[in-house]
C-alpha cells in the first residue's frame, strides 16, 4: 500500500515537472517569436528614418 502511494506520488511529480518544463519551452519560443517580429518593425522604422535623413540632407535642411 505504501509503495503504491509512493509510486503514484513519484509519477505525479514527474508529470508535473514535465508539464512545467514544456510550458517554459513554449513560453521561450513564443517570446523569441515576438521579439523577432518586433525586430522587423524596428528595422523598417530605422530604414525609413535613414531615408528621411537622406532626403533632408539632399534638400539642405539637415
Amino acid at each position: 500500500m505504501l509503495m503504491d502511494i509512493t509510486f503514484v506520488l513519484a509519477v505525479a511529480l514527474a508529470a508535473a515537472f514535465i508539464v512545467v518544463v514544456l510550458a517554459l519551452v513554449v513560453i521561450i519560443i513564443y517570446q523569441r517569436w515576438r521579439i523577432g517580429d518586433q525586430n522587423v518593425f524596428i528595422e523598417r522604422f530605422i530604414h525609413q528614418n535613414e531615408e528621411q535623413r537622406q532626403k533632408l540632407r539632399k534638400a539642405g535642411i539637415f
